[in-house]
């Protein structure tokens, strides 16, 4: 293999990522010289082990890294083995009394806040079934004031597993953990858990019929606290940009503009957050985008919004998504809507794998005259899971 052409394409993809040598070694495992030397042509890239380090640390596939097509794709960035241990650790929790984890286990909630804005489901997964287990383990033996704190992770780990689980395209995943996070946040009955807690079961369950009333009994709960409570006032602006998604997408336009504007004018009151909902008017703008293209009128969206006021990777990169979709649904501007893909995987690589929305955009696109053979799409459209 020519080391130089392989030095040149791991230079190519780590600019492409924003990453630094260092931070890619990091990743990988190895030195910064190491890469340096690599990238320079002073080091073969011979050895697998190197080529699959990089390339899953470039988060793209060995074949991209070599410039060997044939080479095998890293299909989706959470392995079914760390599925099958995520299912586990929600059975567990569910039903506390079959497991036999160790409770004295670390869980720390801020590490799956991080890897989930981070789009770093690979982390991610294993790190919630570790928690759900030694949660699980806790509830059997927790007492006295410990229980409080104990309640309160219960809610912010089972709303991780809902959110990821439906990211992933894992809806079994999701509503047993919604249910035990709902019952911890009851009994906990501080606002900003039942917010939390309520968001998640209103995920779990938004693809049933009725899920509207789910949301609108979460709205109920919150709106007492909405003036005094911040966090409280940002998971109900939450409720009512979830409610707007779900009736946009059954075709209730109305409904879903009331929901949108009632969200925007809580918005206006708390300003911008940096809470586990980054909820804010950047974060209301974005989900008008999403809310525009469900309802077939992404035409119609704002094209000077500036996402980058929400320092979530996950979020902005959706909105990137969301306006591929959108320019999508007219003719013409298939370029920009390529572009604002790519810029969607530059923010976050395994959100445009595993997001839906992306693949239904480039499955579009690559249906096109001219996109089909295009090389750099081609390849986007292999590292989330589409084949010929």
């Amino acid at each position: 293999m020519n080391s130089d052409h392989a030095g040149a394409r791991l230079r190519r993809w780590r600019l492409r990522r924003g990453l630094t040598q260092r931070v890619l070694a990091e990743l990988a495992g190895f030195s910064q010289g190491y890469v340096a030397q690599i990238e320079s042509g002073l080091a073969p890239l011979e050895r697998r082990a190197t080529r699959e380090a990089l390339a899953q640390a470039l988060q793209i596939s060995v074949g991209e890294l070599t410039g060997r097509p044939g080479e095998e794709h890293p299909g989706s960035p959470v392995s079914a083995e760390a599925i099958e241990r995520l299912r586990s650790g929600v059975i567990a929790m569910a039903v506390p009394e079959v497991t036999a984890g160790d409770e004295g286990g670390d869980v720390d909630t801020t590490v799956l806040d991080r890897y989930f804005e981070a789009c770093r489901y690979d982390l991610l997964v294993p790190a919630l079934a570790e928690m759900l287990t030694v949660l699980a383990a806790r509830s059997r033996t927790v007492t006295g004031r410990a229980k409080r704190l104990h309640r309160r992770r219960i809610v912010e780990v089972c709303h991780s597993t809902v959110c990821t689980g439906v990211q992933l395209g894992h809806p079994d995943l999701t509503l047993a953990v919604a249910g035990v996070g709902m019952r911890a946040a009851e009994e906990l009955g501080e606002p900003e858990y039942l917010g939390l807690a309520g968001y998640a079961r209103i995920r779990a369950v938004s693809a049933a019929p009725g899920a509207g009333r789910v949301a609108d009994d979460g709205i109920d709960r919150l709106s007492p606290y909405v003036g005094a409570d911040p966090a409280a006032a940002s998971a109900y602006g939450m409720h009512h940009l979830i409610s707007a998604e779900m009736a946009a997408r059954s075709g209730r336009s109305a409904v879903a503009r009331a929901h949108l504007d009632e969200a925007a004018a809580v918005a206006a009151h708390t300003g911008e957050r940096r809470d586990r909902f980054n909820f804010g008017p950047t974060n209301v703008g974005m989900w008008r985008l999403a809310v525009l293209v469900a309802l077939g009128e992404g035409r119609a969206a704002p094209w000077d919004f500036c996402p980058e006021a929400v320092s979530s990777a996950h979020r902005r990169s959706s909105y990137f998504i969301d306006l591929c979709r959108a320019l999508l649904q007219g003719r013409g501007r298939e370029d920009e809507a390529a572009g604002a893909l790519y810029r969607a995987e530059t923010i976050a690589p395994q959100q445009v794998a595993t997001s839906a929305g992306a693949r239904e955009a480039l499955r579009l696109l690559l249906s096109r005259p001219r996109f089909g053979r295009d090389s750099r799409l081609r390849g986007l459209a292999g590292r989330a899971g589409i084949r010929d």
